[in-house]
């Protein structure tokens, strides 16, 4: 057990960390939830993750993947592995902005210019003190993996200058950081949950949306979706949780293992969006959708109340750390 650390234990946990003594004669199954459909790449990392960790674990650690909100969506999982009811998620650091905060940093627009950016920030001092906090809260983060760069869709007219966002209704997901971005580009920012976003475009609730190409494609926007223009206004990464009373509950050679194993997926599941995003890019336009780039300058002069407001609302040494 961590030094001073009292951990949230479920009664699974708790039934594991009884029979620590058994080491690796010890079964542990763990589920893992993750918001993608079955074919996104959040199901090809966590597949592969999965067979990693049994092969080296000689099959004492079976993860179990859940895609599609099936265990509940974000908010749900994430709450549920705090607490221990979820074994693991593969969250996203804008929903666990809802418990830690300094998360949110993480979502500033224009902070990162690609996703090797902020893999180099995440595993640096500045992730380190993050993944403290979030661990206050009951979770651990077993590595800081990838969802890409964000972009904006829509059904009204193609974004080429913030001017272009006015009046629209945007749906962002949960994080104060996401709607004050839009609300400066002068848009109507409208939080909702992934799983409810088609129904929402289809129905005219929102106008438009912004997400990485993967999940354009995944979702089927293109059907409700006439325009995308290629932002790329923040990053959102996806760590990896696991909840910490079963983490610690577990031997040391298999605590190791998940986050040494974790760790090298970071990089892995970075460089797996990468090498998707030119074909994904290629299908976007191959379904219709108008693609257009952007001055992103332009964006980022919008923006700039966002960072003003982050000045005294974050942890000053973490933001320091990120925006130097």
């Amino acid at each position: 057990m961590k030094p001073g650390f009292i951990p949230a234990v479920s009664v699974f946990a708790l039934s594991m960390a009884l029979s620590s003594n058994m080491a690796f004669a010890q079964d542990y199954t763990l589920r893992l939830s993750h918001t993608g459909a079955p074919g996104h790449h959040y199901q090809t990392i966590t597949e592969q993750f999965a067979k990693e960790i049994a092969e080296k674990t000689d099959g004492a650690v079976e993860i179990q993947i859940f895609p599609a909100d099936q265990l509940g969506n974000q908010l749900e999982s994430v709450e549920g592995t705090m607490i221990g009811t979820l074994e693991m998620t593969l969250a996203s650091d804008t929903v666990l902005s809802n418990w830690v905060p300094d998360m949110g940093m993480l979502n500033l627009p224009f902070l990162f210019e690609s996703m090797d950016e902020y893999l180099a920030a995440v595993e640096g001092p500045a992730g380190k003190m993050l993944s403290d906090q979030v661990e206050e809260k009951g979770a651990v983060i077993i590595g800081w993996w990838g969802n890409g760069m964000r972009h904006v869709t829509n059904s009204v007219r193609p974004i080429t200058k913030p001017e272009d966002l006015k009046g629209l209704k945007i749906r962002v997901p949960e994080g104060k950081v996401f709607v004050d971005t839009f609300e400066a580009l002068g848009a109507g920012a409208t939080v909702m949950s992934f799983g409810e976003l088609y129904s929402a475009l289809q129905l005219g609730v929102v106008d438009g949306q912004e997400n990485p190409p993967a999940h354009i494609l995944t979702q089927n926007f293109n059907e409700v979706q006439d325009y995308v223009s290629r932002t790329g206004h923040i990053h959102m990464g996806s760590p990896l949780i696991m909840n910490a009373g079963l983490f610690y509950s577990m031997p040391e050679e298999i605590q190791k293992t998940l986050l040494e194993v974790g760790k090298e997926y970071g990089r892995k599941h970075i460089d797996l969006i990468a090498s998707l995003e030119e074909e994904q890019w290629k299908e976007v336009a191959a379904r219709g959708m108008k693609i257009n780039d952007v001055d992103k300058s332009l964006f980022r002069a919008a923006v700039q109340p966002v960072y003003d407001d982050a000045a005294g609302k974050f942890n000053q040494e973490i933001l320091e750390q990120l925006t130097r």
